[in-house]
Order: C-alpha cells, then structure tokens, then sequence
C-alpha cells in the first residue's frame, strides 16, 4: 500500500497509472521480457499438437500423445515456479531468468527435432517450466526494483503485454508456420528466448527499491 493512497476519478486514476509504470525504463523491460516469452509461447504452443501427430500418426494414440506432452507440461511448469522463487531468494532473481530464458529457447529449438514422443514430451516440460519461472522471476523483480509509490499500480498492470502478445503471438505463428511448417514457430520462438536472455544479461540490474533476499538479515524473536 502507498504512503500516499491517489484519490480522484476512477478513468483518471487509471490512465494516470498506466501513464507513470510505462514512464518507467525498468518496468518497460520487464514488461517486454514478459511479453516476448509470452509472445513465443503463443506462436509456438498451437502447433504442438501437429508435432505430435506427426510422431505417433493420426491413429487412436493421437490425443492421449497430446495430453501427455501438453498436460505433463502445463503441470511441470506449474510446480517449478515456487522453487524457482526460492532459488532466487538465495541467488538473485536475475541469474535464475536468464537461466530460464536460455533452457525455454533451447526447449523451444529442439523440438521440432525431437524423434519420439518421450523426448518430444521432454523438450515440452522443460518449456513450459522456463514459461513458468519467467513468470515468477518478473514479477520478483517488479516487487524488489519498483518504487514503494508505483508498486501496487505496476503489479496490478503486469498482465497487459500478455493480453497483447495473446492476440500477436498466434496470428505471427500462423505467418511463420504458413512459411516454414509447422516446425518454424518453435525456431522463431527460440530466437525469441535468447534474445530476451542476452536483453537481461547484458543490461545492469536498477538499483532495489527495498531489501533484496539476500540483504536481509534474520532477527531472533526471543
């Protein structure tokens, strides 16, 4: 909760909120790794479907092959975001998104190339858990890094380039699939990946706007 709570009309309070968390050079960065993971994932995740047909036929193994390697990979990635929290905790939010960023695209690479159903599966969980932490890892540092003021206002805004690489992210898969096959969005989507790996890695950290994990010092209750 802000020091100071805004008070006025509802629309004014609202645009005035969009207007100062996209002033802001940090939160925009945030928000486009967000977005671009969120954009390549769109733009690859209706096809893997078609990879799996293309694996076991279109015989009666077909949507149990697809349940497998969509389900299995929804519900890893789902798991691993709390540990990823707490590995963060310990090493820094930053390290863990890269990490997680260069593991979805090397996931999202490969798996065209996957030659059975299991590896295909494979390739998919690890996918959809770097999906998962990069979540988890932005908004950790939207938390750590935004002003006290802006805080509430930017985290409660952290779903729009999702809503917006929701609509772009098929219609560019399709563009790319009609080109390529159906092989192609995972390409681009991998390059997508790492180009949101070598953004993270390469720009210096904003300075927190409280106590990061690993300044807090523990303090006896007794």
């Amino acid at each position: 909760r802000p020091e100071v709570v805004p008070v006025g009309p509802v629309l004014r309070l609202a645009f005035g909120a969009v207007r100062g968390v996209l002033g802001d050079p940090a939160v925009r960065r945030l928000f486009a790794v967000y977005g671009v993971v969120f954009l390549a994932n769109q733009m690859s995740r209706p096809y893997t479907p078609v990879l799996v047909e293309d694996l076991v036929g279109t015989g009666p193994g077909l949507a149990s092959g697809i349940a497998l390697v969509m389900g299995v990979a929804s519900l890893v990635g789902a798991v691993t975001a709390p540990g990823a929290g707490w590995l963060g905790d310990r090493i820094g939010f930053r390290p863990v998104l890269v990490t997680a960023l260069v593991g979805g695209g090397a996931a999202s690479l490969l798996m065209p190339a996957m030659p059975a159903l299991g590896a295909l599966a494979g390739a998919a969980v690890l996918l959809g858990a770097a999906v998962a932490i990069v979540g988890a890892m932005v908004f950790s540092l939207l938390a750590t890094e935004v002003p006290a003021e802006r805080r509430s206002a930017t985290l409660n805004l952290v779903y729009l380039p999702l809503y917006v690489a929701g609509i772009v992210g098929p219609a560019m898969g399709g563009a790319v699939a009609a080109v390529a096959g159906a092989g192609g969005p995972f390409i681009a989507g991998g390059l997508v990946f790492l180009l949101g790996a070598a953004a993270v890695a390469l720009r210096r950290p904003a300075r927190p706007a409280g106590a990061e994990a690993s300044d807090r010092v523990a303090v006896p209750l007794d």
